[in-house]
């Protein structure tokens, strides 16, 4: 029995006009109406997802910046978080000197260190060799391809989208095997490997798609929704 949908949200849940449905708003309501949580991982800010639970509410929890912050929306309050140390910070400067990077606290962003806790740096790449710098750092990572630029999107090693589903998992004691991943973007990865209920949209990376058992359509094309209907 799933009590609990994990969802993408860019590149998964909302289309290429960035919306959601509104078909598929009344399937997450439908669920939510029978117990089952709704919760949404981005590799963005919780605020941006606040917006759209706006006018509809949608949303019980809500993992963002790749897991580094788990936002408990119910209680509005944070439930988790994991910052990056100084010491790394510093390191990822000198090993990136040159590289244009983007250091993110729990709703902003900056182009330098600020003496704010940072939860993720985005560094813009050329190519994935580029990845052998982080190796030594001891970080998590993962890649996005965004308008035809690659970005390195470094975390806390101790963080993952997968860490926070575990973190909302453990508050309400549901079980691994009773949460359902629907996933778009390559920071998926480790949610797609450990959970064994999951599926992917067809626009998915082509990371992502390697390892998924299951496919769904693309955004564009109410993958989502068409999930959740056989729930």
């Amino acid at each position: 029995m799933i009590k609990m949908v994990v969802s993408s949200f860019y590149n998964t849940i909302i289309d290429n006009e960035e919306a959601i449905p509104a078909s598929t708003v009344l399937e997450i309501d439908r669920l939510r109406n029978k117990g089952v949580l709704f919760s949404v991982c981005t590799n963005r800010f919780y605020e941006e997802i606040l917006d759209y639970n706006h006018d509809f509410p949608f949303v019980d929890y809500i993992i963002s910046l790749n897991g580094s912050y788990v936002y408990d929306v119910k209680n509005s309050k944070c439930l988790f978080k994991k910052k990056i140390s100084q010491t790394n910070l510093n390191k990822i400067k000198n090993s990136f000197e040159g590289y244009k990077i983007s250091y993110y606290t729990e709703n902003e962003v900056y182009k330098e260190i600020v003496e704010k806790d940072i939860y993720k740096v985005e560094i813009e790449i050329d190519n994935r060799d580029e990845i052998d710098k982080v190796v030594k750092l001891n970080l998590n990572y993962s890649i996005l391809e965004l308008n035809n630029k690659m970005y390195l999107e470094l975390t806390n090693n101790r963080v993952s989208m997968f860490t926070g589903v575990d973190q909302i998992s453990l508050r309400n004691n549901i079980l691994l095997n009773e949460v359902l991943v629907i996933g778009g973007n390559e920071s998926d990865l480790e949610l797609i490997n450990n959970i064994p209920h999951h599926c992917v949209v067809e626009n998915a990376s082509k990371e992502l798609k390697k390892i998924a058992k299951k496919k769904t359509t693309s955004n564009n094309e109410h993958g989502v929704e068409k999930v959740l209907k056989k729930i």
